[in-house]
């Protein structure tokens, strides 16, 4: 999905209706923000948005230097660097070692990846925002979306079972680190 960041637009503030209700969307789709809130949001804090100008229609939202999340449609996703901080925010899915490589590159999680030997799955329903681990890892290395509940790949482990949105390397990585 972050390919290439090259249009973006100029940073502009997010009002404090704006942080309430990105707040009230981080609390609704992630129980363990409640814990964790005044550390991602600190009082004062310089809290800006970028809009992608792509068919995507992602804003990507930074407090004071940090990136911590875009928003896609209704969903927001956390980036990975604040996943890599607070590994409890949201569900682990872990694939195993054959499928590093190709999700480092940029493709699906695909399902026998994670049922195999080395592969995790855990409880998520459809449509569900999840983190992505390697077998042996110990920090996330990408962000997708479950494209079938858990229970429905336990029964049918075919196909593309987790869409991936955002991994280590890619555009919104690197922009982590300018």
């Amino acid at each position: 999905m972050f390919k290439k960041l090259e249009d973006l637009s100029k940073p502009t503030l997010l009002s404090k209706t704006g942080v309430k209700e990105l707040k009230q969307s981080f609390n609704e789709q992630y129980p363990f923000f409640k814990e964790v809130e005044d550390e991602i949001f600190p009082k004062k804090s310089n809290i800006q948005s970028f809009k992608l100008r792509s068919e995507y229609k992602v804003e990507i939202v930074q407090v004071d230097k940090d990136y911590i999340c875009f928003t896609k449609e209704d969903l927001v996703v956390p980036h990975l660097k604040l996943v890599h901080k607070f590994p409890d925010l949201i569900i682990k899915q872990q694939v195993d070692a054959g499928a590093i490589k190709h999700i480092l590159s940029g493709s699906d999680v695909l399902a026998p990846g994670l049922i195999s030997q080395g592969g995790q799955l855990n409880q998520a329903q459809k449509g569900q925002v999840v983190a992505i681990y390697g077998e042996g890892k110990e920090n996330a290395m990408g962000i997708g979306i479950m494209n079938a509940s858990s229970d429905e790949i336990k029964k049918d482990p075919k196909g593309h079972a987790i869409q991936l949105l955002h991994h280590l390397g890619d555009a919104l990585w690197q922009l982590s680190f300018k």
